[in-house]
């Protein structure tokens, strides 16, 4: 795993000072994922979790000077440059159904593979779908459900549209919509986007995604919590 220093994990960028999905481990051993803030502001404390996946319907692919087919094309996309760097795409209908791929760059029109993932199937404009996931582009965790993929929490705040590191695995701060119980798990599902709720007794990981557990509870709703977090 990347070394990454105490100064890294509490910087934010409006560009990327590592690649999106990188993950690092601090010199006292928590580790972390790098992220891009989607679509709205993190505060420190807050759970992040994939932001919406993107469906495009009839695409085509094409070669490079090596034969390897590693460019996918939607006509008249209007994306953004870049915008899909080290997200994943899958196609989910039509020719080349089932191949997957991590997107390195792309045009206003076109993604391009990483060579490794180049498809061995030609898609078709007349009938190939393909989804775009970008699971470290995130947001915050939405309210009232306890599964939602999440993917970190931050431990300091990140701009809207800006770069930073959440926690995945060991000790850190939790907004907490409720208070928590010393040594018992902690789920998303507040009624505030972000925060966390205590963990149901008889629920398992088919009912909510366990996030860790609590160290120092809560003095009170709505504030920060002392928590182990692990969050695979």
């Amino acid at each position: 795993m990347n070394q990454i220093t105490f100064q890294n994990v509490t910087d934010d960028s409006t560009s990327a000072d590592f690649n999106i999905g990188q993950r690092g481990m601090t010199p006292d051993g928590r580790e972390w994922v790098y992220v891009k803030a989607a679509s709205e502001a993190f505060v420190a404390g807050m759970v992040a979790v994939p932001d919406a996946v993107v469906a495009v319907d009839t695409v085509s692919s094409s070669d490079d000077a090596l034969g390897r087919t590693v460019f996918i094309t939607k006509a008249s996309a209007g994306w953004t440059v870049g915008q899909f760097a080290e997200a994943w795409v899958y196609v989910d209908a039509g020719t080349g159904v089932g191949q997957y791929g991590k997107i390195k760059t792309n045009t206003s029109d076109t993604l391009e593979l990483y060579p490794e993932f180049a498809f061995g199937t030609d898609l078709s404009v007349s009938d190939s779908d393909i989804t775009i996931r970008e699971p470290f582009s995130v947001e915050k965790a939405a309210v009232s459900s306890t599964i939602q993929g999440a993917v970190g929490i931050a431990q300091s705040a990140i701009a809207n549209g800006s770069y930073g590191w959440v926690l995945t695995r060991g000790v850190g701060r939790v907004l907490a919509g409720e208070s928590l119980i010393v040594g018992s798990n902690f789920t998303t599902g507040d009624n505030t986007e972000g925060s966390v709720i205590k963990g149901v007794t008889g629920e398992g990981p088919f009912d909510g995604q366990n996030l860790g557990y609590c160290l120092v509870a809560n003095a009170s709703v709505d504030t920060e919590a002392l928590v182990w977090v692990d969050i695979s």
